[in-house]
């Protein structure tokens, strides 16, 4: 020990004190390296980027997986649903529809421009449509037809509704469409009763009416 404090040599104290210091001075040198090399003391820059806490605005990004073909179509084909087809609506034909007074013409014309006193005679009723065609119910409630001469009421279909036939007919554009309505070249009174007297020689004028739409007057000879 006391050689450690003491130098003993031929060389004077300090320079032993001198060479100690250094031995001691590099000893310290050499263990603060290998603490920064084997304790994590090392370069700085290296440090950082070992350090788990980074700057989350450093942080390299994170990329986000982009949704497959097949789960795009299966989205898309989920969200864009094709639309119900419409029901067709039915359309009820033309010649379906009953028949107004504007849906056709009138027209009342004689079998025969002349007969003798006495005598039956057939008027023809014809229906001719004004648009494409109607179904018309025939029948005493909507067809009429009546003979005249001047103001005398001579026979008249109101009086004999039994001459009316009941039926209902399809009346379109191109198809002949007819009511014959017989006539017993008899007056006629309320009732229809039978024995009334013949109508007398002389012009006479037949008319129809159906459902309100009035035909021409047709003329013809009593002889």
């Amino acid at each position: 020990m006391s050689s450690l404090l003491r130098p003993v040599g031929h060389l004077p104290a300090s320079v032993y004190w001198f060479r100690r210091g250094l031995v001691l001075a590099i000893v310290v040198v050499l263990v603060i390296v290998l603490s920064n090399l084997f304790g994590g003391g090392g370069d700085p820059q290296k440090a950082s980027a070992s350090d788990p806490q980074q700057n989350p605005a450093t942080a390299p990004p994170v990329s986000t997986p982009s949704p497959s073909p097949t789960a795009t179509t299966a989205t898309t084909a989920a969200t864009h649903k094709p639309s119900p087809t419409p029901t067709p609506t039915k359309t009820t034909p033309p010649t379906d529809l009953p028949c107004k007074a504007s849906d056709l013409d009138v027209d009342a014309l004689p079998a025969n421009r002349k007969i003798v006193s006495g005598s039956m005679l057939n008027f023809v009723v014809r229906l001719v449509p004004t648009g494409d065609g109607c179904k018309a119910s025939i029948g005493a409630d909507k067809l009429t037809v009546t003979v005249t001469s001047g103001t005398d009421l001579i026979w008249s279909t109101t009086q004999c509704e039994s001459a009316i036939p009941t039926a209902t007919l399809v009346v379109a554009k191109g198809k002949q469409t007819a009511v014959t309505v017989p006539w017993n070249g008899h007056r006629s009174r309320p009732g229809c009763l039978p024995g009334q007297p013949v109508a007398k020689p002389g012009t006479y004028v037949v008319k129809a009416e159906y459902n309100g739409r009035q035909s021409g007057a047709q003329a013809f000879l009593v002889v």
